[in-house]
């Protein structure tokens, strides 16, 4: 898939691109395997403890969603009823819809949070990190999916343009300050490739609500925003504990790694032909929204801790070895999202300081000049209050098909006719900052 600017593009289907779909007439064995990380993480057990993100808010911002889909249904799925973006004619382009293609990405992303456990007939039942939390979802527009091209205007009656780069750009920003003025916990982002999303990114720092964003699958460069100073890019592994690889057989090692969870093999609801067939799939993508799941569950259990402290708990307390110092390296950030680890350790033991920020490098993406202003402006309104619905997705055939503007962690094969793409970020590398939220 093509993200909105043509630079921004290539680097986007090098990075973002691959998810693997077993054949959808897998046998119901093969797809169970496909929860092995709701095993692995303990998850049932913390929900049978009480803990299922009950309380919490988790805003997550991606492609069109379909609520209706099998495990969301009775889900506290709250969708913004329109896209940030309008059609040529100036209509609304709306969030929900039926259409796979269109929905398929986010409506998965969002189950890996509140997946109920409902399943089709014969299906394999999945169930999300944390679902009894509340997902506010947010959709920042859609590309063509035959073309490439966008129609996207802001607003109505502002100009349409097929150049994504500022529009996308502003769209996502929009949605990360309104899901902050919407009272989000934790903003989780399944996407890359933006132009920039800077003024969205120095708000939720200012603000203490953590951004979990998904790093590529492949090119090791996290783009905007798992890539910005103070955002946790996420890496994927798989039930082995190995993490992504290219095509050449190298892993996916990155400088922005700040955590990694599941998100190679994992079982997926719907296909093009069917929402009621399932899937194995990989993807960082996928990864992502299991952070954000865990950090609603631990939230639920320590209500006080703040989103920086929420953080501190995730580096310290990653992998299997209990509560330690934190130590960073370019394949798993600061290891594996923990939830048992988590929920052992009372965060509000931790400095209410991000780990992910670098305050003292002027040049880092966001800066703390960038933060300061973001704080002075918090209490001032910068876009409308989003409005939010239920209803039932458009039917098929609706004029809202289409893919996602950006490049997805998760969803398609993508092949790029050999051309590589490097681009240097200025910013400081999340390695080079501490536990404390200091300069190491």
């Amino acid at each position: 898939m093509r993200s909105p600017h043509r630079l921004v593009a290539v680097l986007g289907a090098i990075a973002l691109g691959a998810a693997i779909a077993a054949p959808a007439s897998a046998a119901a064995e093969d797809l169970a395997s496909g929860l092995w990380w709701f095993d692995r993480g303990n998850v049932q057990e913390a929900h049978d403890s009480g803990f299922d993100g009950s309380g919490v808010t988790v805003a997550v911002i991606d492609s069109q969603i379909n609520p209706d889909a099998i495990g969301l249904r009775g889900a506290d799925l709250q969708v913004r009823e329109n896209t940030y973006c309008h059609d040529p004619a100036g209509a609304p382009i709306p969030t929900a819809s039926s259409d796979y293609v269109a929905a398929g990405h986010g409506t998965n992303v969002v189950s890996m949070i509140l997946g109920t456990g409902e399943a089709p007939a014969g299906g394999v039942p999945i169930e999300g990190a944390a679902p009894g939390a509340t997902v506010k979802y947010y959709s920042a527009g859609l590309e063509d999916p035959q073309t490439g091209e966008v129609s996207c205007a802001l607003e109505d009656g502002e100009q349409t343009t097929t150049d994504y780069t500022g529009a996308s750009a502003e769209a996502m920003s929009f949605a990360i300050s309104d899901a902050i003025d919407d009272g989000a916990d934790i903003i989780s982002i399944s996407s890359g490739g933006y132009a920039s999303v800077l003024g969205g990114v120095s708000k939720a720092i200012a603000a203490g609500v953590p951004i979990i964003a998904s790093l590529p699958n492949e090119g090791g460069v996290g783009d905007q925003p798992a890539g910005l100073n103070g955002v946790v890019g996420v890496q994927a592994f798989g039930s082995d504990g190995a993490i992504a690889t290219f095509p050449s057989g190298d892993p996916n090692l990155s400088d922005d790694v700040g955590t990694a969870a599941p998100g190679i093999g994992v079982l997926l609801q719907g296909t093009e032909a069917s929402w009621d067939e399932q899937r194995l799939a990989r993807g960082t993508s996928y990864a992502t929204p299991i952070v954000s799941g865990f950090l609603a569950v631990v939230k639920q259990k320590y209500p006080d801790a703040t989103g920086n402290q929420l953080l501190q708990s995730l580096i310290h307390n990653s992998g299997t070895k209990g509560e330690h110092e934190p130590e960073w390296n370019n394949s798993t950030g600061y290891g594996a999202a923990s939830l048992t680890g988590m929920l052992a350790v009372d965060p509000t033991k931790y400095p209410d300081e991000n780990p992910f920020f670098d305050p003292d490098d002027p040049n880092a993406f966001p800066n703390a000049d960038d933060v300061a202003k973001a704080a002075a402006d918090l209490d001032v309104g910068s876009t409308p209050e989003p409005t939010e619905t239920s209803a039932a997705p458009d039917e098929p055939g609706a004029a809202s098909a289409g893919v996602m503007p950006w490049v997805i962690g998760g969803g398609v094969v993508l092949l790029v006719g050999g051309i590589v793409l490097a681009v240097t970020l200025t910013r400081s590398s999340k390695r080079r900052t501490d536990h404390t939220g200091g300069q190491s």
